[in-house]
């Protein structure tokens, strides 16, 4: 694509993260979602703006600053079977991230205390198994692990639920809400469902072709949406306590 063929994915994005926050960014695909969270671990940089994280702009950084930075800021991607290597264990995907950034403790202590933060446990049941041996929720909370071997201070759920099983869904919901609780820090979870931001989110933002159309606390946009493309979402969401009817 040629620069006059350019795109602008997201237009005059102003959102803020609170410490120990859940926060909501919701939208229809291609509203511009997964590009902010890629902007804001720095795989994209941004063209104009700025990031600020604990009052540095960080837009710009560059080796081990970058380093330093994507240390605190981790993200757990959509894609459980495309985030994990084939060709490495379960222990191989943790110790990783400790080994580069150093970790100075009992590495094994810590990959234990890892799986049982996620719910894998006993933690000798998996250390050893390789992602084919996993079912996509066991893959997922490996990678959510391996996400938090770094203590981030704040954690990116890109669509994290939106290829598992209806089942395992509330459980990795859950899962965000306890490490919210247990860790004290703030989760990003990205998605285009509204069902699932209104069962943990504190705030939301709601994207529409790369501009925020709309943003306040969970309850409020849930039950009185002002902006129409909202109201469009929320009706467009399946009610998970509707029962069917059959003929």
């Amino acid at each position: 694509m040629t620069r006059s063929e350019s795109v602008n994915a997201l237009q005059n994005v102003d959102m803020e993260l609170n410490q120990n926050e859940l926060l909501g960014i919701v939208g229809a695909s291609g509203s511009g979602k997964s590009t902010l969270a890629r902007i804001l671990v720095l795989l994209y940089r941004p063209t104009s703006g700025k990031i600020i994280f604990e009052g540095n702009d960080v837009s710009n950084l560059k080796g081990k600053n970058l380093r330093k930075y994507r240390s605190q800021i981790q993200m757990v991607f959509q894609d459980p079977y495309a985030s994990l290597d084939p060709f490495h264990n379960v222990e191989w995907h943790i110790k990783r991230p400790l080994v580069i950034t150093k970790y100075d403790g009992n590495i094994n202590e810590r990959i234990d205390s890892l799986l049982e933060q996620v719910k894998l446990t006993p933690p000798s049941q998996y250390r050893n198994k390789f992602p084919h041996q996993l079912s996509g929720g066991q893959r997922q909370r490996v990678y959510m692990a391996r996400a938090l071997a770094t203590n981030p201070k704040v954690l990116i759920a890109d669509e994290p639920v939106s290829m598992l099983d209806v089942s395992l869904r509330i459980e990795i919901l859950d899962l965000l809400l306890s490490i919210k609780k247990s860790l004290g820090i703030s989760i990003i979870y990205i998605t285009h469902d509204l069902n699932t931001v209104s069962m943990i989110t504190d705030r939301i933002y709601v994207l529409n072709q790369g501009r925020v159309v709309e943003y306040g606390d969970t309850k409020s946009i849930v039950t009185n949406p002002r902006d129409s493309y909202t109201q469009q979402l929320i009706k467009a969401a399946p009610d998970p306590y509707k029962k069917i009817e059959v003929d």
